[in-house]
């Protein structure tokens, strides 16, 4: 499945590749550089575009985040459908439910953080998050910022109740659970 539209539950691959394009943030986590959190992890919320299920981020070498990757590359970022604040399984009805409940998607994938700047995909990719977020276009000149990308080593899902699914990258870029 491809774009915005919602998924099957049951097809895992899907309903996180769906997510992926329906949310346009999330929370990236990183292992602290900072002298007084050093080695700890940090969480940072980050806007992102989706382009064919590759997942980029604009910015800037000024962020915590990006100090933190400058070290070690590798990365978790997290969505939730409780961003959406629409859904009754996230608790936007009260007492339907909450933003734990295992029917409140969530979707956590795993990476290396890779700065695309001056490739082939940079243009797109600026495209997507320039239109997806177009405050970008505003933001001061002088933060150095850079287009990066997601690049996904594995993904871990919940989207009903009985536990995780384990989703390869093959299987996210493909948009299904079928091989």
């Amino acid at each position: 499945l491809v774009g915005s539209a919602v998924a099957s539950r049951d097809d895992k691959a899907a309903y996180a590749r769906s997510m992926v394009s329906s949310l346009d943030w999330g929370v990236m986590s990183t292992i602290s550089t900072a002298s007084d959190t050093a080695g700890a992890p940090f969480g940072n919320p980050q806007s992102h575009a989706e382009v064919d299920g590759n997942i980029y981020y604009y910015v800037s070498d000024v962020d915590q985040s990006m100090l933190d990757i400058a070290v070690n590359n590798q990365v978790g970022y997290t969505l939730s459908n409780a961003e959406a604040l629409s859904s009754p399984a996230c608790g936007s009805i009260p007492y339907a439910g909450d933003e734990e409940s295992p029917l409140c998607s969530r979707l956590s994938i795993t990476g290396n953080f890779v700065n695309i700047s001056g490739t082939d995909e940079e243009e797109q990719a600026t495209d997507a998050l320039f239109k997806a977020h177009p405050a970008m276009k505003n933001w001061p000149a002088d933060h150095s910022w850079f287009v990066g990308k997601l690049e996904i080593t594995q993904l871990w899902e919940i989207n009903m109740f009985g536990g995780a699914s384990h989703i390869t990258p093959a299987q996210y870029y493909a948009g299904t659970d079928a091989n």
